[in-house]
């Protein structure tokens, strides 16, 4: 599910408990209706209280958690209910019970201990990507900017819940092993929607449909996962269309690419594509965001200016070896 911070706020969060507060009745077209007379994007708002586990929807009612009808019974209590709101996301949203901690974990990885704060000076490109998420975590006053606002600074106080939340990223062997086989079945799905994509793009021409192939299936050293064509034949021969499939973030189109892959892309070349779907939840993708790049040798390896390159690992090997091999 993909949540817009630009859209979430403190205000909005304390407006929609406010409404549930008072309502004996949790019909969601009676609280959004209430709710929209005092604040804005009320299905941003639940959306992200059901990512972080807070509330359900069912039919036409909200449906409260537990942990969020105790801190509602607190906040009828307290004087200043926003500060109460502040603290209870901090609690919930930096959380490894919650469905974003990858996505913190990619923006908090970027802070470092310097100066007896844990601080981060970001790119201009860094900026504009984690935009909605910054200005989240200022509303909740998690983060500050600098007197030159260029750098991202850890709240004081909210330090230990920081550091918490980043010793608690420490993957054992169990947690990898079943985080890689989600990214396996993601990685799955999203070849098996690209397929039916295919299929469809190619639905007046039966003869090419029935020659597209699954090649992942029973190639993995192919360098790519589909083996598609193109409309018009060249010397009356249909012309293959190789294809990569990556299910990537739908926030930076983040994804890795093999030696292998990045070999055979450059053997293919002009009939070699990336198709980088993004992931909104789950096995479920978001098609309008789908790219199509084709030629990416050319237009991803060596287009700096619109791909940025991270090293992430390197393969060392003796070279002593190396002839012998």
């Amino acid at each position: 599910m993909i949540v817009e911070f630009e859209k979430i706020s403190v205000q909005h969060i304390l407006v929609f408990s406010d409404i549930v507060n008072k309502s004996s009745l949790l019909q969601k077209e009676f609280i959004e209706k209430t709710y929209l007379r005092n604040a804005t994007h009320f299905d941003e708002t639940v959306k992200f209280l059901q990512e972080l586990g807070l509330i359900e929807t069912k039919e036409n009612q909200i449906v409260l958690k537990p942990k969020y009808e105790e801190f509602l019974i607190d906040l009828k209590e307290v004087q200043r209910p926003k500060e109460k709101v502040k603290k209870f996301i901090i609690d919930c949203f930096i959380s490894r019970k919650t469905s974003f901690p990858e996505y913190l974990n990619e923006f908090f990885s970027q802070f470092h201990f310097k100066n007896k704060q844990y601080e981060f000076t970001p790119s201009a490109s860094q900026r504009l990507k984690y935009s909605g998420l910054r200005n989240f975590l200022i509303d909740l006053e998690f983060i500050y900017l600098d007197s030159t606002e260029t750098k991202y600074i850890i709240a004081e106080a909210c330090s230990p819940t920081f550091a918490a939340f980043k010793q608690s990223n420490q993957v054992s062997p169990e947690e990898f092993l079943r985080v890689q086989q989600k990214k396996d079945e993601i990685g799955k799905a999203a070849e098996i929607q690209i397929l039916g994509y295919e299929k469809q793009r190619l639905c007046e021409y039966p003869h090419l449909v029935e020659k597209i192939e699954h090649t992942a299936m029973y190639d993995v050293r192919a360098g790519y996962d589909i083996k598609s064509y193109e409309e018009l034949a060249e010397n009356g021969k249909p012309t293959p269309r190789y294809i990569e499939v990556k299910a990537v973030s739908f926030i930076d189109y983040r994804f890795y690419w093999s030696r292998n892959e990045i070999e055979k892309a450059g053997f293919y070349r002009q009939s070699y594509y990336l198709y980088l779907l993004p992931v909104k939840d789950r096995n479920a993708f978001d098609m309008k965001g789908l790219r199509i790049i084709n030629d990416p040798y050319v237009n991803v390896m060596k287009n700096e200016h619109e791909w940025a390159q991270t090293y992430e690992s390197l393969a060392f090997v003796l070279a002593s070896t190396i002839n012998k091999i």
